[in-house]
């Protein structure tokens, strides 16, 4: 039987990178369809929102309410959502068999919530860091336990 491929998602709101590994001696191989980057702006560049309109007791002024998600957090989600849309498509595929994230603790909270059962599935680790700018040589020494 062929060996399984394993895959190595690094990512946090602005960046993914994809590595592949093989055992076949090779280390960690980047997979370029998969590298993706967004410029993501500080918030109060993001874009103006209007508050959302609150109630007030007994027919007085109504006051504004700060949204729960900014348009920079709206951005940052549609980014991961691409993401997981990619790593999906290639799962379908079957390029890889195992999956191990690797992200920052919110942004590897909202991958883990994303991923479809059937990628989920293939998830057999986590590792709550933010190795998107690292090397590859780098990354393989921090997720060597999971590749064993």
């Amino acid at each position: 039987m062929k060996n399984p491929v394993t895959w190595i998602l690094t990512a946090d709101h602005q960046r993914a990178r994809v590595f592949a590994f093989d055992r076949s001696g090779a280390g960690l191989r980047p997979v370029p369809a998969l590298t993706l980057d967004q410029d993501l702006p500080v918030s109060h560049e993001a874009g103006a929102h209007r508050p959302d309109i609150g109630f007030a007791a007994r027919g007085g002024p109504a006051h504004g309410v700060e949204p729960r998600t900014t348009p920079h957090d709206k951005a940052a989600r549609r980014f991961l959502d691409q993401v997981v849309a990619a790593v999906t498509a290639s799962a379908d595929r079957g390029a890889f068999q195992r999956l191990i994230l690797v992200a920052p603790p919110r942004a590897l909270g909202e991958l883990r919530d994303s991923l479809p059962e059937a990628v989920r599935d293939r998830v057999v680790g986590e590792l709550d860091l933010d190795l998107t700018k690292a090397t590859p040589e780098t990354v393989e020494a921090h997720i060597e336990r999971f590749l064993a």
